[in-house]
């Protein structure tokens, strides 16, 4: 499963964070004014039941006919239903009463003396019913209070506190969003330079930001760690070219002497031919791995600058093979274009491209019975050139080592003669890199190996 980026992660923990906290408080919010809102206002009802409760008392003492407009006026000035039941009976009720409104529980608890206070919802309206004995002339008074208008407050107040949590969790999200680019551009500057200089850009250095103490120790440090590295690879290179020029003086009094004793080869006994043999064999290992690790070292050091030219791939290529051919005294193998593959230039230095071949073509002659074919195909803005041998193929865990320094596989340890150096391979790596290209090795269709050169294509110029 891929794990999601550290941006996103980062963004999504503050978003979520904002909307749990302000969903809480807004939830705690609303519990709260409404719980207050709903105690005032049913206290304030009750007191108001009391009052009229001794309104109705007073006007059956007095005038019983004019208890129908008392309610009447109660209701118009309180907006409560009032009812009046007496012995059981319904004596009066305001014009808007309904006696469904009261339950039998509640009148039951009023009849036997005591005042009660219930709230109902009924048909989706919620409704606090009163009810308030008046013993002295054996009646009880009912009063429904009608809670729309607080239900519409705290409806609107519920609207408000639900875009006030989505405000604060956009708040959250663009202040995660800000948190992120903070804290994640260091870390993407780092992954950039750390990719730059993998490719080669040894030169790449972070920008120290003195205004936040902790990015500036990463940058500083990181920057610190590249230069001792560059330092390093410098020295190594330094070295290995120093060694490798110190070695050349006595290398060419070896093939001087190894030339003149070749010369009088007839003259030394069987036993001093076979010595002789060997040494020369020897001796030009020798040579070839002086001159890979002085052409190594010249590369590692940036010193070997790139003659780069705009040239025709297919022409490129056949005059390469044929230079790497003639140069090792071995038949060329056939050069096969693909059928979409009209007249494509690449960009390369010609002289490091011919070496890439030569080392292709060497390698496929010493370990894998020669080139069998060099197929130039088109892969969308990619030139493929692949070089096919006839060996065995290469091992699924050797093929991500093939390209590395001094590595040298099962196919050169089986031979009687180690002929190799084991840098031909890194050495082409190097050189196609610098062309801005890639190599990997695969299986070929006729079963040995097919090693893949992809350069990009470029317009020819006029």
């Amino acid at each position: 499963m891929r794990r999601r980026s550290l941006r996103l992660r980062l963004l999504v923990t503050f978003g979520l964070g904002a909307f749990v906290l302000s969903t809480l408080i807004a939830s705690l919010t609303y519990l709260g004014v409404q719980r207050i809102l709903v105690s005032n206002q049913q206290q304030t009802d009750l007191q108001q039941s009391y009052v009229n409760a001794a309104l109705v008392r007073a006007t059956l003492y007095s005038s019983p006919p004019e208890l129908s407009n008392l309610l009447n006026s109660i209701e118009q000035a309180t907006a409560a239903n009032v009812l009046v039941r007496t012995h059981g009976q319904w004596l009066a009720r305001s014009d808007s009463a309904a006696t469904i409104d009261v339950s039998a529980q509640t009148i039951n608890t009023v009849d036997r003396g005591h005042a009660t206070e219930q709230t109902l919802r009924v048909n989706g309206k919620t409704i606090f019913v009163v009810g308030v004995p008046i013993p002295s002339v054996e009646t009880q008074d009912f009063e429904i209070f009608r809670l729309d208008h607080l239900e519409h407050t705290l409806h609107d107040l519920l609207l408000a506190l639900g875009l006030g949590a989505l405000v604060t969790t956009m708040i959250g999200m663009f202040g995660g969003l800000w948190v992120t680019r903070r804290t994640v551009r260091p870390l993407e500057e780092v992954s950039l330079a750390a990719a730059l200089i993998a490719d080669g850009a040894l030169m790449t250095r972070l920008q120290v930001n003195r205004a936040d103490r902790e990015v500036q120790q990463l940058t500083e440090s990181f920057n610190e760690m590249v230069s001792q590295l560059v330092e390093r690879l410098e020295r190594d290179a330094r070295f290995a070219s120093d060694v490798s020029h110190e070695l050349r003086s006595p290398l060419t009094t070896l093939a001087t002497t190894a030339s003149v004793l070749q010369q009088h080869r007839l003259d030394l006994s069987p036993a001093g031919q076979e010595s002789l043999d060997l040494l020369l064999a020897d001796l030009s290992i020798f040579q070839s791995l002086v001159e890979d690790l002085l052409e190594m070292a010249r590369s590692d050091a940036g010193a070997g600058g790139l003659l780069m030219e705009t040239m025709p791939a297919i022409e490129l290529v056949r005059q390469s093979v044929r230079s790497a051919c003639a140069r090792h005294a071995i038949s060329e193998p056939p050069i096969a274009i693909g059928g979409d593959v009209d007249n494509p230039f690449v960009r390369v230095d010609r002289k490091r491209f011919e070496r890439v071949v030569t080392n292709l073509v060497d390698n496929a002659h010493r370990y894998a019975g020669g080139a069998v074919a060099v197929r130039i195909d088109v892969e969308g803005l990619l030139l493929a050139i692949n070089v096919d041998d006839a060996g065995a193929g290469i091992p699924p865990d050797e093929s991500d080592h093939v390209f590395e320094r001094f590595f040298r596989g099962l196919a050169a340890h089986d031979r009687g003669i180690a002929r190799g150096t084991g840098l031909g391979l890194a050495l082409v790596r190097d050189h196609v890199r610098a062309f801005g290209g890639t190599i990997a090795v695969d299986q070929s269709p006729e079963g040995g190996a097919r090693f893949q050169i992809l350069l990009p294509l470029v317009k020819e110029q006029p």
